[in-house]
């Protein structure tokens, strides 16, 4: 019950690895507070983690429904003591698909979830914790796609990579107010819709070391440690919660041979 008194909200919180880091502080005593706009799933997991959470329909893209959000939780809770920005847009028709032919709008839909909502969600929770002067956690969710590069990802690689690059000014901003910021780097996680390369299911055994596909139970577990105060003196960093995928060279097995027809003439 390390994280007992503590306030947590958690960004695309209702499914996937979202929920995984919503049940994982309430587990450990915090009040958590589910910010998605799946009303149903959000709805039914608040209700499933009792009178300590609370679902608040949020899209983060838009400041004012940021801002909506934490005077919900200063309501319920009165203090916002840990940040999870998992909040992402990915495998929506239209956002994969090969650079020449990625389409402004899903560019601003992917900026406008990714980054932006990570910027109107950390500005909002920092100002908060300087104004209490008790510190906090800001916990950013980012994906190998920050460092190495998914095909046929280019706007959702792009928002990764900006999130590292916002972990790090944060850290350095906010370090005097004891306000730490730090980045968990998720590899192949199983979460209700799957996760695919391409067209094809990832076999574990081919691109992971320990073998298996991690679950949202993982991913939370580091994230759980990097919000209590375990990890007092870590700031500006990332954890990658992966099998070991990002320590290994591997040849993949999914074609991604592109047709260029259209655009070579």
């Amino acid at each position: 019950m390390r994280l007992t008194g503590k306030t947590a909200i958690i960004t695309g919180g209702a499914n996937g690895i979202g929920a995984g880091c919503a049940r994982r502080p309430a587990s450990d005593g915090a009040n958590v507070v589910i910010a998605d706009i799946d009303d149903a799933a959000g709805e039914a997991l608040a209700a499933d983690l009792g009178e300590s959470a609370l679902y608040a329909r949020t899209d983060v893209s838009r400041r004012d429904s940021v801002e909506a959000l934490f005077d919900a939780a200063l309501n319920a809770f009165g203090a916002v003591d840990i940040l999870v920005n998992n909040a992402a847009f990915v495998h929506k028709p239209g956002v994969i698909a090969n650079f020449l032919e990625y389409s402004d709008d899903a560019w601003r839909r992917t900026l406008g979830v990714n980054l932006s909502g990570m910027f109107y969600c950390s500005q909002t929770a920092a100002r908060l914790m300087a104004k209490r002067g008790e510190g906090g956690v800001i916990i950013n969710v980012s994906s190998g796609g920050a460092s190495r590069a998914h095909r046929h990802m280019f706007g959702y690689d792009t928002s990764k990579g900006g999130i590292e690059a916002a972990t790090r000014v944060m850290a350095l901003d906010l370090a005097e107010l004891n306000i730490r910021v730090n980045t968990v780097v998720p590899g192949s996680t199983r979460v209700d819709h799957g996760t695919f390369v391409g067209d094809n299911p990832i076999p574990p055994a081919d691109v992971i070391p320990l073998g298996r596909q991690g679950g949202p139970e993982d991913i939370a577990a580091a994230v759980a440690f990097l919000a209590s105060d375990d990890a007092a003196y870590i700031t500006g960093s990332r954890i990658f919660v992966d099998g070991g995928m990002d320590a290994q060279l591997r040849t993949p097995s999914v074609d991604f041979r592109h047709d260029f027809s259209d655009w070579t003439g």
